[in-house]
């Protein structure tokens, strides 16, 4: 016991080894009154709690109705483009896609 007494009467004497707090404790001005202009306490964490969030998305355990609507959106979007493209060469030429090489109304010789 003595020896446990004399470690933590050195560490006293030595101001490197003295124990402060990380950061300042500031006491709010106004406690629980919350108005447009007032903002939460910050939260000095790291992060670690998204890394374990990120895994329920990883590992498919989320509803899949979101992933689902951005899956439709990519989908209409691609319709949307492509669509009336497709439908125009349907129309006019009986192909949803003109054979590579083949005959167009512009050739060299209609200079």
């Amino acid at each position: 016991m003595s020896l446990l007494r004399g470690a933590v009467r050195l560490s006293a004497l030595v101001p490197s080894l003295v124990r402060r707090p990380a950061l300042p404790v500031v006491a709010p001005l106004r406690l629980g009154v919350r108005c447009l202009e007032s903002r939460s306490a910050p939260r000095l964490g790291h992060n670690l709690e998204d890394h374990y969030d990120m895994a329920e998305f990883v590992c498919k355990m989320h509803h899949p109705l979101g992933e689902y609507f951005i899956w439709g959106l990519i989908w209409t979007t691609f319709l949307v483009t492509f669509g009336p493209m497709l439908h125009s060469n349907y129309y006019f030429t009986g192909r949803w896609l003109p054979k590579d090489q083949g005959n167009t109304q512009l050739c060299d010789d209609s200079w």
